[in-house]
Parts: C-alpha cells; structure tokens; sequence
C-alpha cells in the first residue's frame, strides 16, 4: 500500500467494510536541508510575505502550514531545542492549574517560557507531565499504608484527587 492507509478494514465477520474513523494519511515527507536553508533564507530577506507566498516564491515545494511549523518550530532564531528544566515543567504545572490560563500554550510560550514554541510546550503537557501527575495520583492512591485505617486515608485522597483532577 506504499505510504498510505486503506479506508477498508475488516470487521468481526472478516468482510470488507469502509471505516468510518480511518482516513487516508499522506506520509510526511522530512525536511532535508536544501529546504531548510531556501526556507532561512527568504524569511531573512522577505519577513513579512504572508506564508502562501513564501511556500510559492521560496521554490518550495510544501504547503504554507508546512514552512509556517517548520519556520516557527525549528528554524526561527530564539527557539529552544533543549530539554525542559524542572523549573519549565513547574511552571507549565501551575499554569495549568489556573482555569483562565489552562492549556492556553501561546499564553506560556509568550509569558512565561520564551523561547519555547507553542507546539513544544502543549507536547511537554499531553505527552509527559499529565502523564507523570497521574501515575503519582495513582501511586499514592495505591500505596499501601498500613498504620492508617479506611476512612482516614480515603479523607486524605480526597484534596490531591481534586488538585489532579483539576489539571487533567
């Protein structure tokens, strides 16, 4: 089938059927430098030429979404590539629990986390620390104490199920 998925899938009976959900995904093709340096360069020396023409005049063969992400994700001087600090991942935590500012990612990108990206902060949250705040959550509720009874330790869950509920 090359680089896409089939619409078809199987169901219980072993027939062929359309799926609903499934759509075709067109493979991703990488960035190779060449694009990289036409992209560097004629942001440098156009800045403000809105994103269809950059794609167009740039000689590049990609849409204008594509060069957007890749300019604002990868290539933009100031972008920070490194891994993020405990202190970023505090700060992305307690914003997070602001109900105002809550998985509001430009918000902390231009306030709190310069340098980060937008897409690099919102990937932090979903693919790491909500993970990392619901294995403790599950931990502790787990955690075998035996000096406490029952009812004591289910009025000490009570406060930390609803900090993590709040962040999830």
């Amino acid at each position: 089938m090359g680089g896409k998925m089939s619409n078809w899938r199987k169901d219980d009976g072993g027939k062929q059927r359309k799926s609903m959900m499934a759509r075709p995904q067109e493979q991703r093709r990488l960035w190779t430098s060449e694009e990289d340096n036409k992209l560097t360069e004629f942001k440098l020396k156009y800045p403000d030429r809105s994103w269809p023409y950059t794609a167009q005049l740039a000689g590049l063969d990609r849409t204008d979404k594509s060069c957007w992400e890749r300019w604002n994700n990868h290539l933009k001087s100031g972008v920070n590539k490194e891994n993020f600090s405990k202190e970023e991942d505090d700060i992305i935590i307690c914003i997070q629990r602001m109900p105002e500012h809550r998985n509001k990612w430009a918000f902390m990108a231009k306030n709190y986390l310069q340098g980060r990206t937008t897409n690099a902060i919102k990937n932090r949250w979903n693919n790491h620390l909500k993970k990392m705040l619901i294995g403790d959550l599950e931990r502790y509720l787990l955690t075998d104490d035996e000096t406490s009874d029952q009812s004591a330790r289910e009025d000490d869950v009570t406060p930390v199920i609803a900090m993590f509920a709040s962040l999830i």
